[in-house]
């Protein structure tokens, strides 16, 4: 076995899962029959307190509640000597005692990396800090996440345009493509049973440059793989545009090809950017409803992806109201409940969807 991989192992199980007469007939995994799929969302911890309905509404509709940002880099720890974990910890504490699991992100994010980490220019001095981050922040939370997003948007942002894989971030120019392979092991290293995942956006859509960002992450998955390094998950942040075709058979083949690598998929971060939809609160839902029911279609088209999570829950709460907000002025509409709590007809079908019945 020793001149075996971990990826080697695992597409020798899909050949054979693959021949005539193999158990799964078709080739595909057999299903779990009715077994549902998992929803989550990611909540404020600067809100929980001052707006008890905003928090309600996570415990009565959620499988999963997670930080939104509490456990990013240089809110955990803005300078070298303050560590930051209370709003993290009234979080997950928060989730666990009602019930429900919860996950973190994320361990590295370019938009995340505080400027005393950023003077640093000694690689080993740079390796360090990181390890040390990601093993501490890890190790506490050890038992009480069920994954992590070791890394997220990694891939450039336009790899054709920029004629590079990689996004170019204190991280790639300090360590080199090797923080990845680092962060994913120093994970593993301090919880050993937590799922490791790699988040990204822009893999649902139709077109080159979206077929090039999905090509990307399926060579980061098998060169972690080459080297023994253990991968579980792959993160579809799922910010979805009103803009952009969502690719069903290229969300399907990606989904068959991870699947092929042992490597899951799941929705990190589900919302709708409707600026370039007509404007009102039917026809932004009804925009909304086609864009979640079609990725929903690519999602099951080959396997349940392993959960689905909102970025947010409710209208009243979104960035996309300050980063993204409509040319019309029209109110945004990006989540499954509208700025009074209620539920939109497509998160009750998105949830339909998820019970699979």
């Amino acid at each position: 076995m020793g001149g075996l991989t971990r990826r080697s192992v695992l597409a020798n199980a899909a050949a054979l899962a693959a021949l005539p007469g193999a158990i799964w007939g078709t080739g595909r995994p057999a299903r779990a029959a009715g077994k549902p799929v998992p929803f989550g969302s990611a909540i404020q911890f600067n809100l929980m307190d001052g707006d008890p309905a905003y928090r309600q509404l996570f415990v009565d509709h959620c499988d999963l509640i997670m930080p939104m940002n509490a456990l990013k880099f240089d809110l955990l720890r803005p300078t070298r000597e303050v560590w930051n974990f209370a709003p993290a910890d009234k979080i997950v504490d928060f989730a666990l005692r009602h019930g429900k699991t919860s996950r973190g992100t994320c361990h590295i994010w370019w938009g995340a990396t505080p400027a005393w980490v950023k003077a640093i220019d000694s690689p080993s001095e740079a390796e360090k800090v990181l390890v040390e981050h990601i093993e501490r922040v890890t190790d506490r939370y050890k038992g009480k996440l069920i994954s992590w997003d070791v890394v997220n948007e990694v891939i450039a942002n336009d790899p054709i345009y920029e004629k590079r894989s990689l996004r170019d971030t204190y991280w790639l120019r300090t360590l080199g493509p090797r923080h990845i392979p680092i962060a994913f092991k120093a994970t593993a290293r301090a919880d050993p049973d937590v799922e490791l995942v790699i988040n990204d956006y822009d893999l649902e859509f139709q077109g080159p440059h979206y077929d090039e960002r999905r090509t990307i992450m399926l060579s980061i998955i098998r060169q972690l793989q080459d080297a023994n390094i253990r991968i579980d998950a792959v993160g579809m942040q799922g910010h979805l545009y009103a803009s952009k075709v969502i690719d069903v058979d290229a969300i399907e083949r990606f989904h068959r090809e991870l699947d092929q690598l042992g490597v899951k998929l799941l929705v990190t971060e589900l919302d709708i950017i409707d600026w370039q939809s007509p404007p009102g609160s039917a026809s932004q839902d009804a925009t909304a409803a086609d864009l979640v029911s079609r990725y929903l279609d690519a999602l099951f088209a080959d396997k349940p992806p392993e959960m689905v999570i909102s970025w947010g829950l409710t209208d009243r709460y979104s960035w996309i109201n300050d980063v993204m907000p409509r040319p019309d002025k029209a109110p945004s509409r990006p989540l499954p409940f509208n700025r009074n709590l209620q539920p939109k007809p497509w998160f009750k079908m998105l949830r339909k969807r998820l019970a699979m019945t």
